[in-house]
């Protein structure tokens, strides 16, 4: 049975790649300014570890979901889903997984077949000759994968304060980042603009 299912999807990925659905040279736009930490954007079918800031986790997977994409979220019971609606993740595309139970690399393996972005916390533990394995599952379906994995690109961010709250109340309007990719001189200074959207229209399935 999961060997039918693992032929079947990938001869999914296959025709969605020769109708234009999924393009694996194309690179995933950033946001404005990462461009000279990553040249050409994020490619497809790669791992990026983001350490530092929830609020670029949320600006790279949207930017990768685009306007169709669909997004997983395994092993982080950390994220805010209001602050990621308002980066402009649409939580009508997400799927979380907050535990992965004992088999976290099968279902790993199955959101990199079936979706566009996977975001992993650090709490899913992986071997390296899984990580390997998923490495060549994670190029060839052309998924964006957001993970800590030794060896992967970073981007460390660093949190400068936000603006909105006069006198202690209020809504977070912004905030800014400076942003070093590990390895680079270079650096980064973001502002990440909140989006304030009513409660009512924020859905998420988990």
């Amino acid at each position: 049975m999961f060997d039918r299912l693992a032929v079947a999807r990938d001869a999914l990925s296959r025709a969605e790649t020769a109708a234009g659905v999924r393009s694996r040279d194309a690179g995933v736009p950033l946001p404005a300014g990462l461009g000279a930490l990553l040249p050409g954007g994020l490619p497809r079918g790669s791992v990026l570890g983001i350490q530092g800031s929830t609020s670029l986790v949320f600006a790279v997977m949207a930017a990768a979901m685009g306007s169709s994409g669909w997004a997983a979220v395994v092993g982080r019971g950390d994220l805010g889903w209001v602050a990621a609606s308002e980066a402009g993740v649409d939580l009508t595309r997400v799927i979380h997984v907050p535990r992965p139970g004992g088999a976290p690399a099968d279902v790993v393996a199955a959101c990199v077949d079936g979706f566009d972005v996977v975001v992993l916390g650090d709490a899913v533990a992986l071997g390296a000759g899984v990580r390997r394995s998923l490495a060549g599952r994670i190029r060839a379906h052309g998924t964006v994968v957001l993970a800590n994995w030794p060896g992967a690109p970073v981007l460390r961010a660093t949190v400068h304060g936000g603006d909105g709250c006069a006198d202690g109340a209020g809504h977070v309007r912004g905030r800014s980042l400076s942003v070093r990719r590990e390895g680079m001189p270079a650096v980064v200074v973001l502002r990440m603009e909140s989006r304030l959207l009513p409660r009512r229209h924020l859905q998420a399935v988990s």
